[in-house]
């Protein structure tokens, strides 16, 4: 078995049996140098965030990599969401700035020919944005100026139906719900209700989930009654049993507890969803009975 092999399987399989067997594969890997160090010292970084919650541990992988790698902006990322969880947002949002203008970089020059892969650099493109629009309005930072995204590259994408790849709606989902989100942040809550009316007349958007996006939208322009009808519209249009926090939303937003009652009726009696809606209904707990001891 070759290093790269050595490191795909510390990366996928080792890391979820014996983590600690998989940092001292890629250990070795990495101290070859090359490619194999930027994948394994990548890998180490994800598992000491993920498997061992060590912040400093991973944030000092991720820097290793950008020693070797400089400006690659997976390691970008990686870092800066260290940081914005050890509390160093200064840190965190020129990582995230730096990612954001490479790949913003990358989809400039998608649109001469799209690569295989493109939608989903596009899709990171959006993540990161949200990502750091969310870092600078915490921050105070004015809506305007939030994030440093170019947007044409995402009317592009749109128009070039980039997410028609994979044939189905799923990437569509994605793209359209994060561009939501970074419209909301940064204040735009109407340009978005306009945006998502026209995806779903477009088909690129499944109605059930163009009633939620268009439901957080009206929210945010503090239209209730309206949200409420777009989040029991949402409802609906899903089967059974219906999620609890988007139950609970509809319910409050609508001020209506028949939503609760019906759907109490879709989940087992002793489920923890149906007694979290008896609990917002106001309905005592079940008691199990107990046989009489002998």
């Amino acid at each position: 078995m070759g290093t790269i092999d050595d490191i795909r399987r510390a990366a996928f399989e080792l890391r979820q049996t014996d983590p600690q067997e998989a940092v001292r594969v890629l250990r070795r890997a990495a101290a070859e140098g090359g490619d194999a160090e930027v994948l394994a010292r990548g890998a180490l970084a994800e598992i000491y965030l993920e498997e061992f919650g060590d912040l400093d541990g991973a944030a000092s992988e991720f820097r290793k990599v950008l020693a070797a790698a400089p400006g690659l902006a997976a390691a970008e990322i990686g870092l800066a969401r260290t940081r914005r969880e050890a509390g160093d947002f200064s840190e965190a949002d020129a990582g995230f700035s730096r990612a954001l203008e490479s790949l913003s970089r990358d989809v400039a020059m998608f649109e001469k020919q799209p690569p295989p892969g493109a939608e989903e650099v596009v899709l990171t493109v959006l993540e990161v944005a949200v990502e750091l629009a969310e870092l600078r309005a915490a921050s105070g930072h004015d809506k305007a100026v939030a994030t440093p995204i170019d947007e044409d590259l995402l009317q592009w994408a749109a128009g070039e139906k980039l997410f028609d790849a994979e044939g189905d709606q799923d990437d569509w989902v994605r793209f359209h719900s994060l561009w939501t989100r970074l419209r909301l942040i940064t204040g735009r809550a109407e340009e978005a209700l306009a945006a998502i009316r026209e995806s779903e007349r477009q088909g690129e958007l499944p109605p059930a989930e163009a009633a939620r996006l268009l439901s957080l939208a009206l929210e945010d322009l503090g239209d209730l009654r309206r949200a409420g009808a777009e989040s029991k519209r949402m409802l609906d249009l899903l089967p059974p049993p219906w999620p609890l926090s988007e139950t609970l939303r509809a319910a409050h937003l609508l001020g209506d507890d028949e939503l609760l009652t019906r759907a109490v009726r879709q989940w087992p009696a002793d489920s923890e969803e149906a007694a979290a809606l008896r609990k917002a209904l106001g309905a005592p707990e079940l008691v199990g009975l107990k046989k009489p001891e002998a």
